[in-house]
């Protein structure tokens, strides 16, 4: 069983090696939020104390319909994020979570704070990597699913 272990720890420190070579990581994601008639877009940027942490920050808006239909009463938001992840060391699919916190401007509500807690995929394909994120707002008990791409140097 030992042996085991240390087998499987030995592999993911070889595979962590895979993952350190991005420095810094840019993107654009598109998305929505779950059950409501929504649209949300950002722009990311992260960048990578190590092989497994990373900070990055999000400038994004956010649409919702009020009462989930399609009328002129939307509430429209610009949330700005700072954010702290873990990335898992797997070399093909690097995924990673993380917490944050968001200042939020709204247009009819003024502004706020929010704890943000996310998870996400990263499929790279070169520098070009594919990106696929779940968002949770807990104070506007948002959950916002979304994806882009990005290029990492």
């Amino acid at each position: 069983m030992k042996r085991c272990i240390l087998a499987l720890l030995a592999l993911l420190a070889i595979a962590t090696t895979a993952c350190a070579s991005d420095s810094i990581a840019v993107g654009a994601r598109a998305g929505a939020a779950a059950g409501e008639s929504s649209y949300s877009t950002e722009v990311f940027g992260d960048l990578y104390l190590n092989r497994l942490v990373s900070i990055g920050a999000t400038l994004g808006y956010t649409m919702i319909d009020k009462d989930n239909k399609r009328t002129f009463s939307r509430d429209e938001s610009v949330p700005i994020t700072a954010l702290f992840k873990v990335h898992a060391p797997i070399p093909f699919v690097k995924p990673y979570a993380g917490l944050g916190q968001a200042l939020i401007f709204h247009d009819k509500r003024g502004t706020k704070g929010s704890v943000i807690g996310l998870a996400g995929l990263n499929f790279p394909i070169g520098p070009i990597f594919l990106n696929a994120e779940y968002r949770r707002q807990f104070d506007d008990k948002l959950d916002i699913l979304a994806g882009g791409v990005g290029i990492s140097f």
